[in-house]
Protein backbone atom coordinates (compact mmCIF):
# COMPACT_ATOMS: atom_id res chain seq x y z
CA UNK A 1 0.00 0.00 0.00
CA UNK A 2 1.27 3.55 -1.02
CA UNK A 3 2.23 6.06 1.73
CA UNK A 4 -1.05 8.37 0.39
CA UNK A 5 -3.27 5.44 0.28
CA UNK A 6 -2.00 4.66 3.81
CA UNK A 7 -3.24 8.46 5.12
CA UNK A 8 -6.43 7.91 3.18
CA UNK A 9 -6.95 5.10 5.39
CA UNK A 10 -5.95 6.86 8.10
CA UNK A 11 -8.26 9.70 7.42
CA UNK A 12 -11.48 7.42 7.13
CA UNK A 13 -10.86 5.40 10.37
CA UNK A 14 -9.91 8.77 12.57
CA UNK A 15 -13.63 10.03 12.79
CA UNK A 16 -14.41 6.37 14.09
CA UNK A 17 -11.39 5.78 16.16
CA UNK A 18 -11.65 9.43 17.86
CA UNK A 19 -16.01 8.46 18.54
CA UNK A 20 -14.71 5.45 20.69
CA UNK A 21 -12.55 7.78 22.85
CA UNK A 22 -9.38 4.89 22.31
CA UNK A 23 -6.96 7.85 22.29
CA UNK A 24 -8.03 8.16 26.02
CA UNK A 25 -5.98 4.69 26.56
CA UNK A 26 -3.06 5.74 24.96
CA UNK A 27 -3.01 8.91 25.95
CA UNK A 28 -1.53 9.13 29.62
CA UNK A 29 1.84 6.72 28.31
CA UNK A 30 1.66 8.05 24.96
CA UNK A 31 1.27 11.37 24.33
CA UNK A 32 4.68 12.52 25.23
CA UNK A 33 5.34 15.93 26.01
CA UNK A 34 4.47 17.21 22.75
CA UNK A 35 5.19 17.32 19.26
CA UNK A 36 7.38 18.32 16.41
CA UNK A 37 5.60 18.75 13.30
CA UNK A 38 7.17 18.59 9.28
CA UNK A 39 5.50 20.19 7.10
CA UNK A 40 7.32 20.92 3.18
CA UNK A 41 4.61 23.60 1.66
CA UNK A 42 1.60 25.81 2.13
CA UNK A 43 0.78 26.53 -0.67
CA UNK A 44 -3.51 27.39 -2.26
CA UNK A 45 -5.25 24.75 -4.23
CA UNK A 46 -4.32 25.57 -7.91
CA UNK A 47 -6.89 23.02 -9.29
CA UNK A 48 -4.63 21.08 -11.46
CA UNK A 49 -4.46 17.34 -11.50
CA UNK A 50 -1.51 16.33 -9.16
CA UNK A 51 -0.09 13.05 -7.86
CA UNK A 52 -1.92 12.22 -5.07
CA UNK A 53 0.95 10.95 -2.76
CA UNK A 54 3.23 14.21 -3.96
CA UNK A 55 0.14 16.23 -2.83
CA UNK A 56 0.46 14.71 0.93
CA UNK A 57 3.45 17.01 1.44
CA UNK A 58 1.55 20.17 0.79
CA UNK A 59 -1.22 22.27 2.93
CA UNK A 60 -2.96 25.35 2.36
CA UNK A 61 -3.12 28.58 4.15
CA UNK A 62 -6.44 27.70 5.76
CA UNK A 63 -5.01 24.23 6.93
CA UNK A 64 -1.94 25.79 8.59
CA UNK A 65 -4.70 28.37 10.41
CA UNK A 66 -6.74 25.21 11.32
CA UNK A 67 -3.51 22.98 13.07
CA UNK A 68 -2.24 26.52 14.80
CA UNK A 69 -5.90 26.48 16.16
CA UNK A 70 -6.37 22.85 17.21
CA UNK A 71 -3.16 23.04 19.06
CA UNK A 72 -4.19 26.54 20.45
CA UNK A 73 -7.37 25.09 21.90
CA UNK A 74 -5.47 22.57 23.64
CA UNK A 75 -3.18 25.23 25.63
CA UNK A 76 0.06 24.41 23.89
CA UNK A 77 3.14 26.36 24.43
CA UNK A 78 4.32 27.28 20.87
CA UNK A 79 8.24 26.94 20.89
CA UNK A 80 11.48 27.25 18.84
CA UNK A 81 13.91 24.24 18.40
CA UNK A 82 16.38 26.65 20.37
CA UNK A 83 13.95 26.58 23.57
CA UNK A 84 13.45 22.75 23.66
CA UNK A 85 15.86 21.97 25.96
CA UNK A 86 15.48 24.17 28.28
CA UNK A 87 11.67 24.20 27.81
CA UNK A 88 11.78 20.14 28.74
CA UNK A 89 14.00 20.67 32.04
CA UNK A 90 11.62 23.21 32.95
CA UNK A 91 8.21 21.44 31.79
CA UNK A 92 8.93 17.62 32.32
CA UNK A 93 7.21 17.25 36.14
CA UNK A 94 4.19 19.94 34.47
CA UNK A 95 1.20 19.25 32.69
CA UNK A 96 2.17 21.58 29.94
CA UNK A 97 2.83 20.45 26.14
CA UNK A 98 4.57 21.89 23.91
CA UNK A 99 4.14 22.06 19.50
CA UNK A 100 7.46 23.35 16.91
CA UNK A 101 6.69 23.66 13.14
CA UNK A 102 9.05 22.96 10.93
CA UNK A 103 10.01 22.71 7.19
CA UNK A 104 11.91 20.70 4.57
CA UNK A 105 13.77 21.78 1.80
CA UNK A 106 13.68 25.79 1.14
CA UNK A 107 10.40 25.55 -0.77
CA UNK A 108 9.49 29.50 -2.03
CA UNK A 109 5.88 29.14 -0.33
CA UNK A 110 7.33 28.81 2.93
CA UNK A 111 8.05 32.86 2.82
CA UNK A 112 4.91 33.27 0.55
CA UNK A 113 2.27 31.59 2.01
CA UNK A 114 3.54 29.95 5.65
CA UNK A 115 5.10 33.03 6.78
CA UNK A 116 2.57 35.15 7.06
CA UNK A 117 0.72 33.22 8.92
CA UNK A 118 2.79 32.47 11.20
CA UNK A 119 3.29 36.01 11.24
CA UNK A 120 0.10 36.90 12.08
CA UNK A 121 -0.13 34.48 15.02
CA UNK A 122 3.67 35.52 16.38
CA UNK A 123 4.52 31.59 16.30
CA UNK A 124 8.07 30.24 15.71
CA UNK A 125 9.17 28.16 13.27
CA UNK A 126 11.78 26.31 11.74
CA UNK A 127 13.20 26.01 8.25
CA UNK A 128 15.95 23.47 7.20
CA UNK A 129 17.63 24.48 3.97
CA UNK A 130 19.28 22.41 1.58
CA UNK A 131 21.70 24.44 -0.40
CA UNK A 132 21.83 23.41 -3.78
CA UNK A 133 17.98 24.96 -3.72
CA UNK A 134 19.16 28.44 -3.56
CA UNK A 135 22.13 27.69 -5.26
CA UNK A 136 19.80 26.97 -8.40
CA UNK A 137 21.30 23.58 -8.97
CA UNK A 138 18.96 21.00 -6.99
CA UNK A 139 17.52 18.35 -8.72
CA UNK A 140 13.75 18.23 -7.95
CA UNK A 141 13.18 15.60 -9.09
CA UNK A 142 10.05 14.36 -7.00
CA UNK A 143 8.62 17.20 -8.94
CA UNK A 144 9.76 16.71 -12.47
CA UNK A 145 8.73 12.77 -12.03
CA UNK A 146 5.38 14.30 -10.65
CA UNK A 147 5.11 16.06 -14.25
CA UNK A 148 6.53 13.13 -16.25
CA UNK A 149 4.21 10.38 -14.75
CA UNK A 150 1.03 12.79 -15.46
CA UNK A 151 1.90 12.94 -18.79
CA UNK A 152 2.56 9.70 -19.84
CA UNK A 153 0.65 7.08 -20.31
CA UNK A 154 3.76 4.27 -20.30
CA UNK A 155 6.91 4.33 -18.90
CA UNK A 156 9.84 1.99 -19.57
CA UNK A 157 13.40 2.80 -18.16
CA UNK A 158 16.59 0.88 -17.03
CA UNK A 159 18.29 2.53 -13.85
CA UNK A 160 21.26 1.01 -12.51
CA UNK A 161 19.55 -0.44 -9.25
CA UNK A 162 16.33 -1.74 -11.28
CA UNK A 163 13.52 -1.05 -14.24
CA UNK A 164 10.33 0.02 -14.53
CA UNK A 165 7.99 -0.94 -17.58
CA UNK A 166 4.66 0.00 -16.77
CA UNK A 167 1.58 1.41 -18.18
CA UNK A 168 -0.04 4.20 -16.54
CA UNK A 169 -3.22 5.54 -18.29
CA UNK A 170 -5.22 5.83 -14.89
CA UNK A 171 -4.62 8.42 -12.06
CA UNK A 172 -4.53 5.20 -9.78
CA UNK A 173 -1.90 3.41 -11.91
CA UNK A 174 0.31 7.14 -12.14
CA UNK A 175 0.30 6.36 -8.20
CA UNK A 176 2.03 3.46 -7.98
CA UNK A 177 4.25 4.18 -10.49
CA UNK A 178 5.80 7.10 -9.19
CA UNK A 179 6.22 5.55 -6.18
CA UNK A 180 7.66 2.85 -7.68
CA UNK A 181 10.16 5.27 -9.79
CA UNK A 182 10.59 7.41 -6.58
CA UNK A 183 11.79 4.13 -4.62
CA UNK A 184 14.23 3.75 -7.72
CA UNK A 185 15.53 6.98 -7.43
CA UNK A 186 16.51 7.00 -3.74
CA UNK A 187 18.34 4.00 -4.18
CA UNK A 188 20.73 5.45 -6.51
CA UNK A 189 24.13 6.53 -5.15
CA UNK A 190 24.87 10.05 -5.54
CA UNK A 191 27.48 9.95 -7.92
CA UNK A 192 25.34 8.30 -10.12
CA UNK A 193 22.60 10.56 -9.66
CA UNK A 194 22.32 13.35 -11.78
CA UNK A 195 23.64 11.06 -14.95
CA UNK A 196 21.07 8.52 -13.97
CA UNK A 197 18.35 11.47 -13.50
CA UNK A 198 19.69 13.25 -16.80
CA UNK A 199 19.45 10.42 -19.11
CA UNK A 200 15.79 9.04 -18.00
CA UNK A 201 14.17 12.62 -17.84
CA UNK A 202 15.75 14.10 -21.27
CA UNK A 203 14.27 10.55 -22.47
CA UNK A 204 10.44 11.56 -21.81
CA UNK A 205 11.64 15.34 -22.52
CA UNK A 206 12.45 16.86 -19.53
CA UNK A 207 15.12 18.82 -17.83
CA UNK A 208 17.01 18.02 -14.54
CA UNK A 209 16.86 21.76 -13.82
CA UNK A 210 13.17 22.17 -14.26
CA UNK A 211 11.45 23.74 -11.35
CA UNK A 212 14.69 25.01 -10.09
CA UNK A 213 13.74 28.88 -10.28
CA UNK A 214 10.09 28.59 -9.41
CA UNK A 215 9.73 26.81 -6.25
CA UNK A 216 12.53 27.41 -4.12
CA UNK A 217 13.59 30.14 -1.95
CA UNK A 218 17.32 32.43 -2.76
CA UNK A 219 19.90 33.09 -0.93
CA UNK A 220 18.41 36.38 -0.26
CA UNK A 221 14.77 35.48 1.01
CA UNK A 222 16.71 33.03 3.20
CA UNK A 223 19.43 35.99 4.90
CA UNK A 224 15.88 38.03 5.02
CA UNK A 225 13.80 35.48 6.62
CA UNK A 226 16.71 34.49 9.58
CA UNK A 227 16.71 37.89 10.68
CA UNK A 228 13.05 37.85 11.87
CA UNK A 229 13.33 36.18 15.56
CA UNK A 230 10.64 33.95 14.82
CA UNK A 231 12.52 32.21 11.64
CA UNK A 232 14.91 29.12 12.55
CA UNK A 233 17.11 28.53 9.48
CA UNK A 234 18.56 24.58 10.16
CA UNK A 235 20.55 22.85 8.05
CA UNK A 236 19.64 19.77 5.69
CA UNK A 237 22.81 18.92 3.75
CA UNK A 238 24.17 19.92 0.67
CA UNK A 239 22.44 18.29 -2.38
CA UNK A 240 19.75 16.63 -0.07
CA UNK A 241 21.29 12.85 -0.66
CA UNK A 242 20.21 10.10 1.11
CA UNK A 243 23.20 9.45 3.51
CA UNK A 244 23.05 6.13 4.17
CA UNK A 245 23.95 5.74 0.07
CA UNK A 246 27.40 8.07 0.50
CA UNK A 247 30.87 7.00 1.65
CA UNK A 248 31.77 8.21 5.23
CA UNK A 249 33.96 11.30 3.46
CA UNK A 250 30.46 12.43 1.30
CA UNK A 251 28.20 12.47 4.08
CA UNK A 252 30.19 14.25 6.97
CA UNK A 253 31.00 16.98 3.88
CA UNK A 254 27.27 16.95 3.14
CA UNK A 255 26.50 17.75 6.82
CA UNK A 256 29.35 20.07 7.88
CA UNK A 257 29.48 22.28 4.66
CA UNK A 258 26.03 22.49 4.87
CA UNK A 259 25.44 24.47 7.55
CA UNK A 260 29.20 26.66 7.31
CA UNK A 261 28.05 27.71 4.03
CA UNK A 262 24.66 28.97 5.80
CA UNK A 263 26.02 30.59 8.61
CA UNK A 264 27.52 32.53 6.05
CA UNK A 265 25.11 33.30 3.72
CA UNK A 266 22.81 34.24 6.70
CA UNK A 267 25.30 35.65 9.65
CA UNK A 268 23.66 33.65 11.80
CA UNK A 269 24.77 30.58 14.00
CA UNK A 270 22.79 27.15 12.50
CA UNK A 271 22.24 25.14 15.20
CA UNK A 272 20.18 22.39 14.03
CA UNK A 273 19.86 19.47 11.20
CA UNK A 274 17.21 17.57 9.65
CA UNK A 275 18.22 14.20 7.64
CA UNK A 276 16.95 13.88 4.34
CA UNK A 277 14.22 11.43 3.45
CA UNK A 278 14.47 10.66 7.17
CA UNK A 279 17.75 8.12 6.16
CA UNK A 280 20.36 8.10 8.28
CA UNK A 281 22.79 5.70 10.50
CA UNK A 282 24.90 5.86 13.80
CA UNK A 283 27.58 7.22 11.70
CA UNK A 284 26.19 9.97 10.43
CA UNK A 285 24.26 10.78 13.80
CA UNK A 286 28.16 11.50 14.85
CA UNK A 287 28.80 13.21 11.96
CA UNK A 288 26.00 15.30 12.80
CA UNK A 289 27.28 16.20 16.55
CA UNK A 290 30.93 16.45 15.01
CA UNK A 291 29.84 19.66 13.04
CA UNK A 292 28.84 21.11 16.61
CA UNK A 293 24.81 21.15 15.38
CA UNK A 294 22.46 21.15 18.68
CA UNK A 295 19.35 19.30 17.43
CA UNK A 296 18.93 16.51 14.24
CA UNK A 297 15.10 15.97 13.70
CA UNK A 298 14.13 12.50 12.02
CA UNK A 299 10.79 11.66 9.94
CA UNK A 300 9.77 8.62 12.91
CA UNK A 301 6.21 9.84 13.20
CA UNK A 302 6.23 9.84 17.02
CA UNK A 303 5.71 12.41 20.00
CA UNK A 304 8.46 13.63 22.34
CA UNK A 305 9.27 12.56 25.50
CA UNK A 306 11.42 14.30 28.92
CA UNK A 307 14.40 11.56 27.75
CA UNK A 308 14.34 12.52 24.24
CA UNK A 309 16.84 15.16 25.91
CA UNK A 310 19.03 12.44 25.57
CA UNK A 311 18.51 11.76 22.29
CA UNK A 312 18.25 15.06 20.62
CA UNK A 313 20.15 14.11 17.50
CA UNK A 314 17.04 12.07 16.56
CA UNK A 315 14.28 13.56 17.45
CA UNK A 316 10.99 12.34 16.03
CA UNK A 317 8.67 14.37 13.78
CA UNK A 318 4.71 14.30 13.19
CA UNK A 319 4.10 14.56 9.74
CA UNK A 320 1.29 17.26 8.54
CA UNK A 321 -0.43 16.95 5.04
CA UNK A 322 -3.57 17.55 3.46
CA UNK A 323 -5.05 14.53 4.84
CA UNK A 324 -3.94 15.87 8.90
CA UNK A 325 -8.13 16.53 10.24
CA UNK A 326 -8.41 17.46 13.43
CA UNK A 327 -9.43 13.96 14.65
CA UNK A 328 -6.08 12.31 12.75
CA UNK A 329 -4.10 15.18 14.96
CA UNK A 330 -6.16 14.08 18.01
CA UNK A 331 -4.84 10.28 17.62
CA UNK A 332 -1.70 11.84 16.98
CA UNK A 333 -0.60 14.13 19.97
CA UNK A 334 -2.76 11.39 22.00
CA UNK A 335 -0.38 8.79 21.10
CA UNK A 336 -2.55 6.25 19.44
CA UNK A 337 -1.06 5.94 15.85
CA UNK A 338 2.51 6.34 16.82
CA UNK A 339 1.83 3.71 19.77
CA UNK A 340 0.26 1.29 16.86
CA UNK A 341 2.84 2.54 14.43
CA UNK A 342 6.18 1.98 16.81
CA UNK A 343 4.49 -1.60 18.82
CA UNK A 344 4.12 0.66 21.37
CA UNK A 345 7.55 1.91 22.14
CA UNK A 346 7.42 5.21 23.72
CA UNK A 347 11.08 6.77 22.84
CA UNK A 348 11.48 6.52 19.15
CA UNK A 349 15.30 7.23 18.22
Amino acid sequence: MGQYYQKILTKKLSPILDSWGIDRLTKPFYSGKGQILILHRVIPSSGKERINNHLSLEISPEQLDSIIAFFRRKDYDFISLDMLPTWLENNHKTSRKFVIFTFDDGYKDNLDFAYPVFKKHNIPFTIYITNSFPDRRAIIWWYILEDLVLRNSRIKYSFSVGSVNRNCPTYRKKERTFIYIRELIIRLHNKNLEEELTGFFSKFGFSILDHNSDLVLSWNEISELSKDPLVTIGAHTLNHYNLCNLTDKQSFHEILESKKILESKINYKVNHFSYPFGKYGIRDIEFVKKSNYLTATTTENANTFYNHIDHQFTLPRISINALSTEKVLNLQVNGFYPAILHKFKRIVY
